[in-house]
């Protein structure tokens, strides 16, 4: 796969497809994301591993919405079996995905340890959430608000260098070292893209919060407010891990894809295409 260089203003245009793609399908991918959630919450209550198999399961499941995304612009119906699909067959990267999410519990290991040595005091930390009365409380507190923007900060190089490695171990066969560097450069490269991706991702939370809290005032029953709250959420989410298939064939040149459709989807290649 072929490195591409994108305008800045693509970064919306990710944004806008994820948008429209998961419209497409909003119960297709909000499903994928309650099935992702429920088996995080199985998997995290799991003694000491479990939360490290949480995340080290993360690359996995953006491939998975990637491959949703391809199908569902190639007019395909998609099942919940897609987020699996990625390590079947024969010549699945069964090993090299893997290995992909070792290294990547390793970074955000890493991630947690820094941002405690330069970050507030953990004990400190602790008093705050004991002490708050309600979620405003911990939000509001100075202390908190660091936190959450040192680990935000430590986070986001991170993320960057993991971004496409997943559909270049699938699509271009990478070992995990050349995806995590050409993935990286891709985003380096492209940075002004994914600055206005990640900013219109942000706004669209903050608009997500304020309509919240008008359905708050608006209707007087609260567990109807709160539950399209919490739908209008996963569908947001889902628009997000939706739009991360475009970034990666907007970032990296696709093989022609197959003249048919494969038995096996680790022959399936990218094919671009607007939602």
């Amino acid at each position: 796969m072929k490195l591409k260089l994108v305008k800045p203003a693509q970064g919306f245009a990710w944004f806008r497809q994820g948008l429209i793609i998961s419209r497409h399908q909003p119960l297709t991918f909000v499903s994928l994301l309650g099935l992702s959630l429920s088996m995080a919450m199985v998997l995290i209550g799991l003694p000491v591993v479990g939360p490290l198999i949480v995340v080290g399961c993360m690359p996995a499941m953006w491939l998975g919405f990637m491959l949703a995304t391809r199908r569902v612009l190639q007019g395909m119906r998609v099942s919940p079996n897609v987020l699996f699909d990625a390590f079947r067959g024969p010549d699945a990267p069964r090993r090299t995905l893997a290995q992909l999410g070792g290294f990547y519990v390793m970074a955000t290991l890493l991630v947690m340890q820094l941002a405690q040595l330069v970050g507030p005091d953990p004990e400190a930390l602790a008093d705050v959430f004991d002490a708050a009365k309600d979620v405003s409380d911990v939000i509001n507190n100075p202390m908190v608000q660091q936190d959450i923007t040192i680990r935000g900060l430590l986070t986001i190089p991170v993320s960057l260098l993991f971004w496409h490695a997943p559909a270049l171990i699938l699509w271009a066969g990478s070992p995990v070292g050349k995806a995590l560097f050409f993935s990286g450069i891709a985003c380096w490269r492209n940075l002004g893209a994914f600055v206005v991706y990640g900013l219109s991702w942000g706004v669209s939370v903050i608009l997500l919060g304020l309509l919240t809290q008008a359905l708050v005032t608006l209707i007087p029953v609260p567990w109807v407010a709160n539950v399209v709250t919490i739908v209008a959420g996963m569908w947001l989410a889902s628009a997000f891990y939706a739009s991360l298939y475009f970034t990666v064939v907007d970032c990296f040149e696709p093989t022609p894809p197959s003249a048919e459709p494969d038995q096996s989807v680790n022959r399936d290649t990218p094919t671009s295409g607007q939602a």
